[in-house]
């Protein structure tokens, strides 16, 4: 059940609120041209809210069915007042608690407050709800984490390349950039002059902090579950990073709750690539009609959870569509799901059955340029660009133990694999990268989901450990969430490598990983294999994108994305350059097979912005290193006016391994 357009729109425009500490916020308000209280809607961002004259759809589809949609600037970006020193800081996690109280109390306001974003403004809306305003009734949360280290930064405890190629140029560049004068008046010069001087990039806090601690746990919801008391629905993408982490904070929730999880990358659903595209706005629509109007909207007359069920489909670097269906589930993960151990065997054989009863082992030598083929799928500069290959590229220089048959019968999987792991490295410092392929008729090779961990943080992601070379440890990895049916003919393939180029940054020394399997260690899979529904529950009625069909390949702008491997140095490369929000994103990261300790990043980011014959430009160039002891990184930032030099600053850390490794 959807509602059609009711209200006329207005849009306010650069509305301020004044903080606690006397810090103006500024807001644009898009809402019903009519008398009356309704509902609010509070996104907040630090990728500038703009200067618009027309409502984006999102927010007008919003107002024109009785909404107040509040659109701001956190402190120090955009046109609100302050500074911003680092990322997700608690005062702007106190600005988000009062505009939802502000919000509240005006006139035009029905009391009832809710949120939703997206990435970052998803992120926001877990941390706003942990302090638990009053009158904060519901929120959406599209793509954003429950745990800020382990799922964004930090995967399985090693520091995600993405962070220092994209996320750190970009947002250097965006918090240097003025306010607009149309916005700030004759405050502008002040405020731009105090964010020049103050603020400072962001990318200095994700390598200052390559361990877990009170710095991501004061910015993440996870464990703090208990303290959200309002509705949530979590929307999340297959080809994005985090359907897991939204699934896992769905399944600890006790609100009203419900989850939806598409086959999509980094983007909304209504425009999403690959689709299908769906009508993501009436579903927001409904589930903030129920909780901020008070209104049946149907929504708790479903089965909590949709789910796009993957299919094979022939890698691509890019492709618009993915294959597979919806369906509805009871719960995540769904109540039929049955845990099944798959085996690994001599001879690269993986059973559902029991293990070698005599102990086996076999060898890998760690290449840290494995990864080609993973691609850079999900979040990154480039959605939809930068899905994952053929792996076989890969597992060339991997272990892998492949299904001797192929499957008689389809198989789904539903839920969380993990990999529990008997092994030993000869350095104190390795990784582990398990990831579980879908192998067709022809031999290709399609991943399904992966997991990743530094050894090191096998106990803790706090205190790491380091290794005692040659002693066994058995390990469990946790490989990202799935919902995936193999086809009849298909088998499945488990792959072991102890790098994965494009997504985690290497360890520092040489390494041989042994793998031990049967005797009293067996390792082995655990598959959340799912049976038919008995009886099958009815499918969710999700109607197409209204306004934004698919593109054809070729209406796709790619970026230039390489992979380069130097066969006499014995190094390998991956470069890129893209739009990326309102810039040019440009990125090389160069690791060495030989000498793995010195990885080096080199990004940068132009971010031009005009404003009454003004020009504005602001450059970022960052360098992320690592050798043997520390890892370092500098950040040079220069802006001009017309043409004209006016500002360049660098900032530059080091940071000591403490692990001897990432």
């Amino acid at each position: 059940m959807s509602i059609e357009p009711i209200y006329p729109v207005k849009l306010v425009r650069h509305v301020r609120i004044r903080m606690r500490d006397g810090v103006s916020l500024s807001a644009h308000l898009t809402m019903p041209d009519a008398e009356g209280q309704f509902p609010a809607v509070i996104e907040y961002t630090p990728y500038h809210k703009g200067n618009y004259t027309e409502p984006p759809e999102r927010f007008r589809y919003l107002a024109e069915r009785g909404y107040v949609c509040i659109n701001y600037d956190v402190r120090g970006t955009g046109d609100s007042e302050g500074i911003t020193a680092d990322v997700y800081p608690l005062d702007e996690q106190h600005d988000g608690y009062e505009m939802v109280e502000w919000a509240a109390a005006q006139p035009w306001c029905n009391g009832n407050v809710g949120m939703w974003g997206i990435s970052y403004c998803g992120v926001v809306c877990w941390q706003v709800a942990k302090q638990a305003p009053p009158h904060l009734k519901a929120i959406i949360v599209r793509s954003g984490t429950d745990d800020v280290y382990t799922e964004w930064t930090n995967p399985g405890g090693s520091p995600r390349p993405y962070m220092y190629e994209n996320y750190t140029p970009l947002m250097a560049a965006y918090n240097l950039m003025p306010p607009s004068r149309e916005g700030t008046g004759e405050r502008r010069e002040a405020i731009w002059r105090q964010r020049l001087e103050e603020n400072v990039p962001w990318g200095l806090g994700f390598i200052s902090h390559l361990t877990d601690g009170p710095y991501w746990r004061e910015r993440s919801l996870r464990p703090d579950y208990d303290r959200v008391h309002c509705a949530v629905f979590v929307i999340g993408g297959w080809a994005d990073w985090y359907p897991t982490p939204l699934l896992r904070a769905f399944a600890r929730l006790n609100v009203p709750k419900r989850a939806m999880v598409g086959p999509w990358s980094h983007m909304w659903p209504e425009v999403a690539i690959p689709g299908p595209r769906i009508d993501g706005l009436r579903e927001c629509e409904r589930w903030f009609r129920q909780f901020l109007k008070c209104e049946d909207s149907g929504v708790l007359d479903e089965p909590p959870v949709a789910l796009f069920i993957r299919e094979y489909q022939k890698p691509s670097v890019m492709y618009i569509e993915d294959k597979g269906f919806f369906r509805h589930e009871d719960a995540w993960p769904p109540t039929r799901v049955c845990p099944t151990a798959y085996a690994l065997h001599p001879g690269g054989r993986l059973d559902a059955g029991a293990a070698p009863t005599t102990e086996e082992h076999e060898r890998l030598e760690v290449d840290p340029t494995v990864g080609v083929a993973a691609g850079k799928h999900g979040g990154g500069p480039f959605p939809p660009w930068g899905m994952p290959l053929d792996q076989r590229v890969d597992e060339a220089r991997s272990l892998t133990y492949t299904t001797p048959e192929p499957l008689s019968d389809d198989l789904e999987l539903i839920g969380q694999p993990q990999a529990v792991l008997c092994l030993s490295a000869s350095a104190d410092v390795a990784q582990v990268v398990v990831k579980l392929c879908d192998v067709a008729p022809d031999g290709t090779s399609v991943l399904v989901t992966k997991g990743y961990l530094n050894l090191t943080h096998r106990e803790s992601h706090t205190h790491p450990l380091p290794l005692e070379p040659g002693r066994r440890y058995v390990v469990t990895v946790d490989l990202l969430a799935c919902a995936y049916r193999f086809l009849a003919g298909h088998r499945l393939r488990v792959s072991i490598a102890g790098a994965d180029l494009q997504n985690v940054w290497p360890t520092p020394k040489p390494c041989t990983l042994t793998l031990y399997y049967g005797g009293p260690h067996p390792s082995h899979l655990i598959l959340p294999v799912a049976p038919p529904q008995e009886p099958p529950l009815p499918p969710p009625n999700l109607l197409p994108s209204p306004h934004h069909p698919l593109p054809a390949p070729e209406e796709v702008p790619p970026p230039r994305y390489v992979v380069t491997h130097d066969l006499v140095a014995g190094t390998a490369t991956v470069e890129y350059e893209c739009q990326c929000g309102a810039g040019i994103n440009t990125s090389r990261f160069t690791i060495s097979a030989r000498q793995p300790a010195r990885a080096v990043v080199e990004s940068g980011y132009r971010y031009v912005a005009e404003e009454a014959g003004e020009q504005v430009v602001v450059e970022t160039q960052c360098v992320t290193a690592s050798d043997e002891a520390a890892f370092h990184q500098t950040v040079e930032a220069v802006v001009t006016v017309d043409g004209e030099p006016t500002f360049r600053k660098q900032w530059s850390v080091r940071v000591p391994r403490e692990d001897g490794g990432a």
